[in-house]
């Protein structure tokens, strides 16, 4: 079976339609953030007529437009606990953003999703444009920089685990939040998280899983907000201090 497992590579060539670039960031522990710069997934579909202006670029494209330039500002860190955070930019007013982001962690991760915890960040002036939410715009604007960044910090945990397992960077398979070697020792994502992390940020390259590779993305998935939302504890706007 081949193995399509994002790694840390040269980046010394051209890069082709599921290869991004990404930083793994310095810090005490692994953080992993996208930078796309002019680079995007181009579209699997074709348009079968002449397109209309809108469909040349519409709102949606203003937004995404308008967040890409900041996009390396927006990071997944892998905790010692063996959960990963990400901190939203977003408003959470019902649409489920929280729920679909954590999906995209855990698909490029290869973590159980109960296991992504994803909240709210707080107002950054340095975001800029990529903290508004409308449109219907922000899995468009975020699918992309969230999955490198989730294989930017996938890649640095078998980069990582290679070293502690005492094999190549190529053998070693992550499955639910563990990655495993040939002749059966393991080690967990919490227990990488340290080791994994950089002391200064450096430029990476990984290439994202294809669609038909997808195991948790397009799937019906719980809303990773329900509980809090029903039980009474989920922080909503007017529960924030002022």
């Amino acid at each position: 079976m081949p193995d399509h497992s994002p790694r840390l590579v040269p980046l010394d060539h051209a890069v082709p339609r599921r290869r991004f670039l990404g930083y793994v960031i310095g810090g005490a522990t692994l953080v992993a953030a996208a930078d796309l710069g002019l680079l995007s997934e181009r579209a699997a579909a074709v348009i079968p007529t002449t397109p209309q202006p809108a469909e040349l670029y519409d709102l949606n494209d203003a937004l995404t437009d308008a967040a890409r330039p900041t996009a390396n500002l927006i990071t997944v860190q892998i905790n010692e606990d063996g959960t990963a955070s990400f901190a939203l930019p977003r408003a959470e007013v019902g649409q489920g953003i929280t729920t679909s982001s954590a999906m995209l962690i855990a698909e490029e991760l290869d973590l159980p999703l109960d296991k992504v915890v994803v909240t709210l960040a707080p107002a950054r002036p340095e975001l800029l444009f990529n903290q508004l939410t409308g449109g219907s715009n922000t899995t468009i604007a975020t699918y992309t920089p969230i999955r490198v960044a989730a294989a930017v910090a996938k890649a640095a945990l078998l980069e990582a685990a290679a070293i502690v397992l005492g094999d190549t960077v190529a053998s070693p398979v992550a499955k639910g939040g563990v990655i495993s070697a040939p002749d059966g020792s393991s080690v967990t994502y919490g227990e990488l998280a340290v080791r994994a992390a950089s002391s200064t940020t450096r430029a990476v390259e990984v290439e994202l899983k294809s669609a038909a590779e997808f195991t948790v993305i397009g799937t019906p998935q719980n809303r990773v907000d329900a509980l809090a939302a029903v039980t009474g504890t989920k922080d909503f706007t007017t529960d924030l201090p002022g």
